[in-house]
This record gives structure tokens, sequence and C-alpha cells, in this order.
């Protein structure tokens, strides 16, 4: 996904500078840059919260376990 966005960028002239404004501007005249946003917005989101679940459920399980009265 990273490559088709990378490579997409390139054939628009864009990707080499820093920031998200351009990517912006071009992706309101492109609908197929566009959509590649969304879609690469959707996975890092999902990608983030699959590493930020384990860490949450463990410091929950680890709170949990501190009020265990043994």
């Amino acid at each position: 996904m990273m490559m088709k966005k990378y490579k997409m960028e390139k054939d628009l002239g864009i990707g080499t500078e820093v920031g998200y404004s351009r990517n912006v501007e071009i992706a309101k005249k492109s609908p197929a840059l566009a959509a590649m946003n969304r879609k690469f917005r959707m996975i890092h989101v999902l990608s983030t919260l699959h590493e930020f679940v384990p860490i949450w459920l463990a410091m929950h399980s680890w709170y949990l376990s501190s009020k265990l009265d043994l």
C-alpha cells in the first residue's frame, strides 16, 4: 500500500517535501490520490490500534492483578 502511494505521489510530482499540505492540495484535484489517502489512513489507524490494544490489556491486567487479595 505504501509503495503504491509513493508511486502515485511521485507520478504527481509530490512527496519529496516535508509536510502534508501539498498532498492535500493535489488530493482535491485527484480523486485517485484522495481515495489512496483515505485507505492509507484507515490502514494506519488499524495498525496503531493493533499495537496499542495489547499494551493497554497488559496494563489493565497488571492493575487488576494488583487488586487481588491473596
